[in-house]
């Protein structure tokens, strides 16, 4: 086991967030020095101490876990802060929609969809944040899936349901899926959103059918680090926007910090491969993209899994084992600490 819940302290109790940042849509959040908490902050994933801060902007912090991997930005916002940033389409407008959400996610999406068909050619699937519907739609094309999503924006659910999708407006907890609903359950390009990873993956397990299989989509975290730099960020992004306000994201997984998590919530990792970059605006840019996919994509081949260079990446995993309800409230309800000092 990765972590034992024998090594665990409790979490603060109080927290204060404020508004999102006016300029850029942010999520962003502040303490209140009369209700601040002294406390060590910790890996919210394996609870560990060692942690490196990456980068600095207003009141947030992007910290790196030096034990599992994983980094995160501190402190986090509050649920119903979350809930409303998505509910009013978060940083995508409506008349992005179609290249934010569809057009420049094709050579991602399209990888899915084909390890997804090589596996199951027809079924229940469950995609959560599933946006205007665009993979859904994609997947059930020519095929007998019954395809369902859950997703937080409104305008976004909207646009999916008139791509004859059915979709919940909300979470997947309040959707009230029976257990063992779906074939596959895919979170793409949004498990980065869920404060609570480990609850979430309680609930997905739960829907899961036994033989199904959960896959997960996420951007590759130092790939997310490196291209804000300021050299590499002019190349690929003509700009040099830091992280953390060019970006939403809560955590930013690794194949490693991701495979711990899913293998500690009773998750069994089937495979890990990498995914190209979303298509970019401009040639030059996306020739670029394309290039480093490519070469990553080739290296990953040849040392047969050993060197991974993102930029994106697939994990797939089945149920092993369900945690209890009461064991995922008391993970949601305290801090890990780590085994030894000495774990990396």
């Amino acid at each position: 086991m990765w972590r034992s819940s024998n090594d665990r302290g409790a979490k603060p109790s109080v927290w204060t967030f404020r508004k999102k940042l006016n300029q850029t849509g942010m999520i962003s959040v502040a303490t209140n020095p009369h209700l601040a908490v002294v406390a060590t902050p910790a890996c919210p994933l394996c609870g560990s101490t060692r942690l490196k801060t990456k980068s600095q902007h207003d009141q947030k912090r992007l910290q790196k876990c030096r034990r599992c991997g994983v980094l995160f930005v501190m402190p986090q916002p509050s649920s119903a802060l979350l809930a409303s940033h998505f509910q009013t389409g978060g940083l995508v407008t409506v008349d992005d929609f179609d290249t934010h959400f569809e057009v420049n996610r094709q050579p991602v999406l399209s990888r899915v969809v084909n390890y997804i068909r090589s596996r199951k050619d027809a079924g229940t699937i469950l995609d959560v944040g599933c946006a205007t519907g665009f993979f859904l739609a994609d997947l059930a094309k020519k095929s007998k899936w019954d395809a369902r999503g859950v997703e937080l924006s409104l305008p976004a659910a909207g646009e999916a349901r008139r791509s004859g999708i059915q979709v919940h407006v909300g979470d997947t907890r309040s959707a009230k899926f029976k257990d063992n609903s779906f074939d596959v359950i895919t979170v793409l390009d949004a498990f980065y959103y869920f404060p609570n990873p480990e609850s979430e993956l309680a609930e997905l397990g739960r829907i899961l059918k036994e033989d199904g299989f959960l896959a997960l989509e996420l951007p590759w975290a130092n790939t997310r680090v490196w291209q804000r730099t300021a050299i590499i960020s002019k190349l690929l992004n003509r700009s040099c926007i830091p992280l953390l306000q060019s970006s939403d994201h809560l955590f930013y997984y690794t194949p490693k910090s991701v495979s711990l998590l899913l293998e500690d919530c009773g998750f069994r990792v089937q495979t890990i491969r990498p995914l190209p970059a979303n298509q970019q605006v401009g040639l030059l840019r996306d020739l670029l993209w394309r290039t480093y996919g490519v070469i990553s994509q080739l290296l990953w081949r040849l040392s047969a899994g050993s060197v991974f260079l993102g930029p994106r990446f697939l994990v797939v995993a089945g149920k092993t084992r369900q945690p209890l309800a009461a064991e995922v409230q008391v993970r949601g309800s305290v801090n890990r600490q780590p085994k030894s000092q000495n774990r990396s």
